[in-house]
């Protein structure tokens, strides 16, 4: 207890500097450059607060890499966040509440098959490794997202509350407003389940060896 309670004295006595480190280092590694085909990080004010247990934002913009090929990830252009503070909680489950004042995304367009009830994606295909690593970082993490303003290809859709978490190593679920998405990764791809629609995202090797082959006899 004695050790404990030194311990926590000690933090909350150097916390404005420890928590001047901790923003400078967050800094210095969003702004190292990884190459053409990692993402990139462009942030004004991004603050962090020991004692809250919060990092803050004025701006923060995530540029994904434009690789010209069909993975999933090349879906996305963009990801812009301002206004914003991020929370941690140390409860049973390790929770992060991210609240914005707005979330802009941009998304590059998708064409779809359907096959019975099943939405198949032509444009784009999933790797196993993005849902892997995502579990591996994020397995016992609950991230939920509180936005005034999510703007999506500059088409306000206003307030939404997004949490993400994952079931296990095959299963994500998103609740968007309340309403239940169901991300499970198969062996053929990933599938995207909602209450009314079914979308799937093919492998690579099923992808080149149908859509892409279809394509490209068209």
């Amino acid at each position: 207890v004695f050790i404990v309670s030194l311990l926590l004295s000690v933090i909350i006595i150097y916390s404005d500097d420890l928590s001047e480190k901790l923003t400078y280092n967050l800094n210095r590694n969003l702004n190292v450059d990884w190459g053409d085909d990692h993402p990139k990080f462009l942030k004004q004010r991004l603050n962090v607060d020991l004692l809250d247990l919060s990092v803050s934002w004025d701006y923060f913009n995530i540029l994904f890499p434009n690789t010209e090929t069909a993975l999933i990830l090349n879906a996305l252009s963009n990801i812009q966040s301002s206004g914003c503070i991020s929370k941690i909680s140390l409860s049973l489950n390790f929770k992060i509440k991210i609240i914005c004042n707005e979330i802009r995304i941009n998304l590059k367009k998708n064409k779809w098959t359907k096959y019975n009830k099943l939405h198949i994606s032509r444009t784009f295909f999933f790797e196993r490794r993005v849902f892997d690593d995502l579990y591996d970082k994020q397995s016992n993490v609950v991230v939920n997202i509180d936005t005034t303003n999510l703007v999506i290809n500059k088409i306000n859709l206003g307030h939404h509350v997004i949490e993400y978490s994952f079931v296990d190593k095959g299963n994500m679920q998103l609740m968007i407003d309340g309403e239940v998405v169901v991300l499970t990764k198969k062996h053929e791809g990933l599938n995207i389940h909602t209450v009314d629609s079914n979308y799937f995202f093919l492998n690579r090797n099923f992808f080149n060896n149908t859509i892409k082959r279809e394509i490209t006899d068209v």
